[in-house]
């Protein structure tokens, strides 16, 4: 027994040795280890020019970095081994100082400059199109490869800053006049690289319908023969017409065919309406011809004449001329207007002005539903219109054509109406009055005259007091002392029927001849 507990213990004091000595060769090999070595430092740029640096430092016997990015900010980033870090970085050198670490906290340095340069913009593509509401507007946009950002200039004002935009916006500029300009937009790449393209814009303030010759920066190129032709100040400002600027004509020497070429900056487009109407002012007797013709720009092509006749006397009004048969496959860019076409020169001075398409005849004061060609705009509530032949004409009414509204059997307040809207707004001062002949199938029927603003019936002239006093019979009734809250661009006229009462039986009303008689 003594022989084995000798044993054990021996065992046990060997084993103790062996451990001691371990751990002493242990503690002497960490402090042996040399400082990090072979140290790098790799640095991964993006081509987005965004900027974006990914620093990726290696070396022997390290455990850890400390990345100094040298950007002025004075931070830093440890990295384990193995592991990188990402920064951004503006163009330009950067001194990036990388301190490795080992276990026994020994360290090396190693500085390596970044070299940031920025790749210029590729593939610039601009597009340059003209305002969709503006002769004087362009709009700009583009796109291109590793930009940042763009720049625009237009080239009208030196001292006026570049426009900055991103891709995929829109930037408009409207120039003050007409004129050839260089538009550059230059792509940005975050740095000192650029790519720039220019186009050049002509802005131009085209001749085109409808003419109100109302333009400052415009060259209408009036071609006048056989007479003085001038763009002027409106010499006869009214409701009629109240432009500021219109054509003066007036016939020289012994020809019968003084006129004016009025060129356009291109063919008519006749894919809406295909007639004229053209204001003028005449001093000659009412009665006057007025002619147009048009043509092409040469004059080689011309359409027939086409005529219409004054019916004022010293003021404005709206001549409608009836294209039916015109061949408009033609290029015809310019009209020619006459007035008294084969008469001898008078001195007279004659004025037109707004030359437009049209379906038909301005819808005017009076109304007496007796041209074929006026196309109203028409409304109605409780009840129908037609325009027909005058059923029963008296002495009162013998006209040819009148208006037919039917109203059917309605309740209370049932706002039995005829509206039609006017070309020209309705000026009222404190005496205007109207008169309206009415044929009513009973005497005692209110009728309401209303004049509103289009799209604003809150805003108005009316008289509701007036009442009929002859049952099948036509009756001239007058509107005056109107009451509303304005009297500005009323053009709505509105006829009621006694709105406020029940009938129990439809009835057939006609009317003609609403005259402002002041």
């Amino acid at each position: 027994m003594k022989n084995i507990k000798f044993l054990l213990v021996a065992l046990i004091v060997a084993s103790t040795a062996l451990w001691s000595c371990d751990s002493d060769d242990s503690r002497d090999l960490s402090l042996a280890l040399e400082a990090p070595k072979d140290l790098g430092l790799i640095f991964n740029i993006t081509q987005d020019n965004s900027g974006l640096v990914t620093i990726s430092p290696s070396g022997v016997d390290v455990t850890s970095f400390e990345v100094f990015y040298a950007d002025g900010t004075g931070e830093s980033t440890v990295l384990p081994l193995g592991e990188n870090a990402q920064r951004n970085y503006a163009e330009g050198t950067y001194p990036v100082r990388v301190v490795a670490t080992n276990l026994s906290g020994k360290t090396t340095e190693f500085t390596k400059n970044l070299d940031v340069s920025f790749r210029a913009p590729e593939n610039l593509v601009v597009t340059v199109t003209e305002s969709a509401t503006s002769n004087f507007g362009v709009s700009v946009n583009a796109t291109a490869d590793f930009e940042t950002a763009f720049e625009v200039t237009f080239g009208e004002d030196p001292a006026l800053a570049a426009v900055v935009f991103m891709e995929g916006e829109e930037v408009i500029y409207d120039y003050s006049s007409t004129g050839t300009y260089t538009v550059t937009v230059t792509a940005l790449s975050g740095g000192a690289a650029i790519t720039a393209v220019t186009e050049v814009v002509m802005i131009e303030d085209p001749v085109m319908l409808p003419l109100d010759f109302e333009s400052s920066t415009l060259n209408y190129n009036l071609i006048n023969f056989e007479s003085n032709v001038a763009i002027i100040n409106n010499p006869d400002v009214s409701v009629d017409n109240n432009s500021t600027k219109v054509v003066s004509i007036v016939k020289t020497g012994a020809q019968t065919y003084g006129g004016v070429v009025v060129p356009l900056g291109g063919p008519i487009d006749f894919s809406g309406p295909q007639s004229l109407r053209m204001k003028t002012w005449s001093p000659m007797p009412i009665g006057t011809k007025v002619t147009i013709k048009m043509e092409n720009s040469d004059g080689s092509i011309a359409s027939v004449d086409y005529e219409a006749f004054t019916t004022k006397l010293g003021e404005w009004e709206t001549l409608f001329f009836d294209t039916t048969g015109l061949d408009t496959t033609q290029p015809f860019s310019r009209f020619v207007v006459f007035f008294d076409l084969g008469g001898a020169p008078t001195a007279d001075v004659n004025y037109f002005d707004d030359i437009e398409l049209a379906d038909g005849p301005p819808i005017l004061l009076p109304l007496t539903f007796e041209d074929a060609n006026r196309i109203y705009n028409i409304g109605t509530n409780n009840g129908a219109f037609s325009i027909i032949p005058n059923p029963v004409p008296d002495m009162v009414n013998s006209s040819g054509t009148v208006m037919q509204f039917d109203r059917p059997a309605t309740g209370p307040n049932n706002f039995s109406l005829v509206a039609i809207v006017i070309d020209q707004p309705v000026a009222f001062s404190a005496t205007t009055s109207f008169t309206l002949k009415v044929y009513s199938p009973r005497a005692g029927l209110p009728v309401w005259l209303k004049i509103e603003r289009v799209g604003n019936g809150g805003l108005f002239q009316e008289v509701t007091s007036v009442t009929t006093t002859v049952a099948n019979g036509w009756e001239e009734l007058t509107f005056n002392s109107f009451s509303g809250s304005t009297t500005a661009d009323l053009r709505n006229v509105v006829i009621f029927f006694d709105p406020l009462a029940a009938t129990a039986a439809p009835e057939t009303i006609y009317i003609d001849d609403l005259i402002k008689t002041n």
